[in-house]
C-alpha cells in the first residue's frame, strides 16, 4: 500500500498548477488534518513539493523526478534563485526583483545567474516594454507576448513595414466588399450582412499566405482598430433580431462579430487603383462561375502576392 506521503505527492502531480490543502482533505477525507499537514511539510522539505501562489490561492505543486535530480545538485543560493525564476513563468523576473525576493547579496545573485545560464537551465530575454532590463526565465519557457511584443515586433523592434503591409491588405480586402463590385459609386442597403468580419479577414490572410507569422483573430482586430482610428474603415454591429436583441444567428452571451466597412475615399487614393478589378475590361463578365472568375484571374493572384 502506498504511504500517505506518496498519495499526497501523486495528487499534487495530477493537478497541473498544484493542489490546495482543501484538495488533499477532499481526496483523503479519512486522514486527520494534522496528519495531512505533516505529510505536506515532509514533502516540502524533501523537495518533492513546491509552494506556489496562484492569485490569492496557496497551492502545492508536485516536483517531477527530473527536476528533483536537477535541483538536488544545486547549492542553496542557486536553488533560491532557480525557484524564483521558475515561479516567474513566461513573464520572467528582473535581477533587482530576484535580489529582493531571495534576500541575497547582488554578487551572489549574479554568480548564481551565471552558473544556471551556463548550464542551460535558464535564459535571459529582453522586454519590449523595458528594453534596458534583462529578464530571466527557465530555458524551456516561451516568453509571453507582453515580453516579445507578439507578431508586431522583430528582435525587440517594432516591424512597421510588416504592420503597414498587413494593414494595407486588410483595407483592400474590406474595400472590395464595402461597395457593389459592378457599381462602386453606389452603396449597399441598410441591413446588408456581406461586410467582412475579423475572422473572415484572418482566413483571407491565412489562405493567401500573406503573413508567415501565425496571427490570431485578436491580432487582426488590433490592425482593424488602427484602421478605424486612421479613418479608413468603420465598425458595424451585426443586424439584430428585434425580438431577442441578439445578432442574427447568435446566442445569448456569445461574442459579437463586428463587421467592417471601408469609408469612401477619393479615386486616386482608392485601393481600386491597385486592385486589378478596378481597371479590368471584362469586370462586368466576372462572376463566381464560368471562364472569368476571381479564382482563375492571374492578375488578381499577382496582386495578392505583391
Amino acid at each position: 500500500m502506498a504511504s500517505l506521503d506518496d498519495e499526497v505527492y501523486a495528487l499534487a502531480m495530477s493537478k497541473g498548477e498544484g493542489a490546495s490543502i482543501g484538495d488533499f482533505k477532499e481526496a483523503l477525507a479519512q486522514v486527520p488534518l494534522e496528519t495531512l499537514v505533516n505529510a505536506v511539510n515532509r514533502l516540502l522539505q524533501a523537495g518533492r513539493l513546491d509552494l506556489v501562489q496562484v492569485g490569492d490561492r496557496t497551492l502545492y505543486r508536485g516536483v517531477g523526478l527530473a527536476e528533483i535530480e536537477l535541483t538536488g545538485r544545486m547549492s542553496q543560493e542557486d536553488l533560491l534563485v532557480y525557484k524564483q525564476i521558475e515561479n516567474s513563468g513566461n513573464e520572467g523576473i528582473w535581477v533587482r526583483t530576484l535580489k529582493q525576493k531571495t534576500n541575497l547579496a547582488q554578487t551572489i545573485v549574479n554568480r548564481s545567474l551565471k552558473q544556471l545560464e551556463t548550464q542551460g537551465i535558464i535564459k535571459s530575454v529582453k522586454s519590449v516594454k523595458h528594453p534596458t532590463r534583462k529578464l530571466y526565465m527557465l530555458a524551456s519557457v516561451t516568453p509571453s507576448a507582453d515580453i516579445t511584443g507578439g507578431p508586431w515586433f522583430t528582435d525587440q523592434e517594432m516591424d512597421t513595414d510588416f504592420i503597414e503591409q498587413l494593414a494595407r491588405q486588410c483595407h483592400q480586402f474590406i474595400y472590395a466588399y464595402s461597395y457593389p463590385r459592378h457599381s462602386p459609386g453606389t452603396v449597399y442597403p441598410v441591413g446588408h450582412m456581406g461586410y467582412p468580419t475579423a475572422a473572415q479577414i484572418k482566413r483571407f490572410i491565412s489562405d493567401n499566405r500573406i503573413s508567415t507569422v501565425e496571427l490570431s483573430t485578436e491580432h487582426i482586430e488590433e490592425l482593424l482598430t488602427m484602421l478605424v482610428y486612421d479613418g479608413k474603415i468603420e465598425r458595424i454591429a451585426p443586424a439584430l433580431d428585434m425580438d431577442m436583441g441578439l445578432a442574427l444567428g447568435g446566442r445569448a452571451g456569445a461574442r459579437t462579430d463586428w463587421m467592417y466597412r471601408a469609408l469612401r475615399i477619393t479615386f486616386k487614393d482608392s485601393p481600386f487603383t491597385d486592385i486589378p478589378c478596378g481597371r479590368c475590361p471584362v469586370a462586368s463578365r466576372c462572376s463566381d462561375t464560368g471562364s472569368i472568375t476571381p479564382a482563375k484571374c492571374e492578375y488578381f493572384a499577382k496582386w495578392l502576392s505583391f
